[in-house]
């Protein structure tokens, strides 16, 4: 997948045979993400046009308002990824900055879609607005497709089983709740985040769980503290892991959270390489025992739901 992070960088000569364009934040790139680049790959497909996602790097909130700007579900990174792994050919990521915010909506679907990208077909969600003051909608660009050679799409929300429309606020929600199984059915996959093996206290090994501890920058919204049922990918192999967010508050109640994960049935050292960590279902929430004792069974307690929850989760 091509990436572009400024207008300035889309030269026309690229997109010559046209071009279908999606336009929207993408955070998550849940379901509804989903639906819109399935029928932007279709389109393409069909009339043998470039495929395009236009996004923003950042939330234009960050900027408009920065009181009201929610966390992201994502890191630009793993959004990229999402996005290419769904076979978009160019993926358009520029920063939501004052210039940006600048740009009249017009002016954008003139310079930008057509002048640069030579769009044919304009997809976006019902909700999505664009250009200076929010001026732009799909109204707007069905208004001024005849006169410019494009056509509009706007594909409707996708509802979950109450019929809801899925958002990002949704599943933003559900994650710092610890619902991670309402937030798997609006994402289509586990909510995941990834970082850094790092040393930890070694207190697992001692006790006879050794975890794997995420440390530095951790990418992807971290879920509400507790122990999930989940998993955990390294160098390209995903295994099955009990894993715990917070702070271990029978020895260090004041300590700094944390995401750490006891990877069942593996042997090997991870220090040092890069892990993702993907959960499944929240198991409880993070307790303080009297003994060590205690402790230890309440962990074999864990890894054995942990089993029981991925063999559900497996088998539909």
């Amino acid at each position: 997948m091509q990436l572009f992070t400024a207008i300035d960088e889309l030269d026309p000569a690229r997109f010559d045979a046209g071009s279908v364009v999606a336009v929207g934040k993408f955070d998550g790139v849940h379901r509804g993400h989903q639906a819109i680049i399935s029928s932007l790959l279709r389109k393409a497909r069909a009339e043998n046009l470039h495929s395009v996602v236009f996004t923003f790097a950042n939330n234009p909130l960050s900027l408009l308002r920065p009181e009201l700007c929610p966390q992201p579900l994502a890191s630009r990174a793993q959004r990229l990824e999402l996005v290419e792994n769904a076979g978009v050919d160019t993926c358009v990521m520029v920063q939501f900055d004052e210039a940006f915010a600048a740009i009249p909506a017009t002016e954008f679907v003139e310079r930008v879609l057509v002048g640069n990208l030579n769009v044919r077909h304009v997809l976006l969600g019902e909700d999505f607005h664009f250009g200076h003051r929010g001026l732009g909608d799909a109204a707007l660009l069905r208004e001024l497709g005849p006169k410019l050679g494009f056509t509009v799409e706007v594909v409707a929300s996708v509802g979950d089983d109450e019929d809801e429309a899925v958002s990002s606020t949704m599943i933003r929600d559900a994650v710092l709740a610890g619902d991670l199984v309402t937030a798997r059915a609006m994402l289509g996959r586990c909510h995941s985040v990834r970082g850094e093996v790092v040393h930890g206290d070694a207190r697992g090994r001692e006790l006879g769980f050794p975890t794997a501890n995420l440390g530095g920058t951790v990418e992807g919204l971290v879920p509400a503290h507790g122990v999930y049922a989940g998993s955990v990918v390294i160098d390209g192999v995903e295994h099955d892991a009990a894993i715990s967010v917070g702070v271990n508050l029978t020895f260090e109640p004041e300590g700094e959270p944390r995401v750490e994960a006891f990877v069942l049935d593996f042997a090997g050292d991870l220090y040092g390489k890069q892990m993702e960590v993907r959960f499944a279902k929240r198991i409880r929430e993070m307790l303080p025992f009297s003994s060590v004792e205690a402790l230890i069974a309440r962990m074999h307690e864990d890894v054995a739901e942990t089993r029981a929850i991925l063999a559900e989760v497996r088998e539909g």
